[in-house]
């Protein structure tokens, strides 16, 4: 592992230095202020000092072939936050756990087990009791086959059925009666206003690689450039570098002021300072759900104010388990409303009906692509059904 220090006036500066010299995947191992220069003590000017690492290639691939051993929990070491500001502490990865978890990550796309064999075999015979009991308008095309084929549980898809299966459907016309059922089953939608009395405050939260960064500046770009509301972004994901430049870039276009923080003082901080626009929205990196100590951290960061609305993040694309997995372990972050991405690259969008049948969460958003501001829809009950039935 490559470890280099880099100094610059700005904290922007800095990271754009680990950017161009060690790229994009740079972790950041401490950031903190300190003086350089002048004579005898005086006259000296204070720098931001960023101390970065970057894996070797050979380093990469001793870690996936260690994704081949068990799991085990993932270590986390203490590094102080040096700031003239705080003394507030901050955890990141060592290199040993960093390894372990790309390693454990990769193995998330590769693990099969007996669960697999035992999971279809339920399938058929929940298939074949529902196609014995429905009517004849529900045989070979049943309603039921249509929600497993898009990834839905068998057991919610089975639940589904029998809820509707009284209704009268003998030219396939499933489209009202998934869409009632959805609107009587689901919370309501709720989508993000901005404040007019008061500074709305939206954090969106979530598991690594989900898609927050450009979800964030969706919204961002949607409120300014359609709506014309003033709106702050604030960044805590400042374990990837390619997370600030990101939104720096997005910010630098749509004209709205970013600010980089790294604790939860810091974050009331600059919550404070924006308290004049109609919306701030807050950026977070991405946390482990089996990882204990990342959770603690990233609520300790959102206890800077009671007034932050947490959007718990999940891609349309995870494994319905997973997902289920996830919801619970970030259940103590207290998430206000579940926002998914990712919808055009999945076949089937089983696993946001599945998870919305299970637990009694809002929706918020589906993202259906990468363009800004574009590709961010509000789902209400109809639309989930015409993503359901592809229609």
């Amino acid at each position: 592992m490559r470890i280099k220090a880099f100094t610059a006036m700005t904290v922007q500066d800095a990271m754009s230095q680990v950017k161009n010299e060690l790229g994009a995947e740079a972790v950041i191992l401490h950031t903190r202020k300190v003086k350089k220069g002048g004579f005898l003590g005086f006259f000296a000017k204070e720098v931001v000092e960023i101390m970065a690492a970057i894996e070797d290639v050979q380093e990469v691939a001793k870690s996936k072939t260690a994704g081949n051993e068990s799991r085990e929990p993932i270590k986390k070491e203490k590094i102080v936050l040096q700031n003239e500001k705080t003394d507030n502490n901050i955890y990141i990865p060592n290199q040993t756990s960093i390894n372990a978890y790309k390693a454990q990550e990769s193995l998330k796309n590769i693990k099969l087990d007996e669960k697999t064999l035992e999971k279809s075999e339920k399938n058929t015979k929940s298939q074949q009791v529902i196609d014995d009991n429905l009517q004849n308008n529900f045989n070979k095309e049943s309603l039921f086959d249509i929600l497993v084929e898009n990834d839905v549980n068998p057991k919610v898809a089975t639940s589904i059925v029998n809820a509707i299966q009284k209704y009268d459907a003998e030219g396939k016309d499933y489209l009202p009666l998934l869409a009632d059922y959805f609107s009587k089953k689901f919370e309501p939608t709720i989508q993000i206003k901005e404040g007019t009395e008061k500074t709305k405050i939206v954090a969106l939260i979530g598991a690594t690689g989900v898609g927050k960064t450009t979800t964030i500046a969706k919204i961002a770009a949607s409120f300014v450039l359609e709506k014309g509301c003033s709106v702050a972004l604030i960044t805590a994901d400042t374990y990837r570098i390619s997370a600030v430049e990101q939104l720096k870039t997005y910010s630098d276009i749509i004209g709205v002021p970013l600010e980089i923080v790294y604790s939860a003082l810091e974050l009331q901080t600059a919550i404070t300072k924006h308290m004049d626009k109609q919306l701030v929205l807050i950026d977070t990196a991405g946390r482990s759900q089996y990882n204990s100590e990342q959770l603690d951290e990233l609520r300790s960061l959102l206890t800077a104010s009671e007034d932050i609305e947490k959007h718990l993040v999940l891609s349309s694309t995870t494994k319905y388990k997973d997902a289920v997995d996830i919801i619970k372990q970030f259940s103590q972050c207290s998430p206000d409303r579940v926002l998914f991405t990712k919808v055009d690259e999945t076949s089937g969008i089983g696993t946001v009906i599945s998870v919305l049948h299970e637990f009694p969460m809002h929706l918020s958003y589906l993202t259906t692509g990468q363009s800004v501001p574009d590709d961010i829809i509000i789902a209400d009950p109809h639309k989930l059904a015409e993503l359901v039935l592809k229609e």
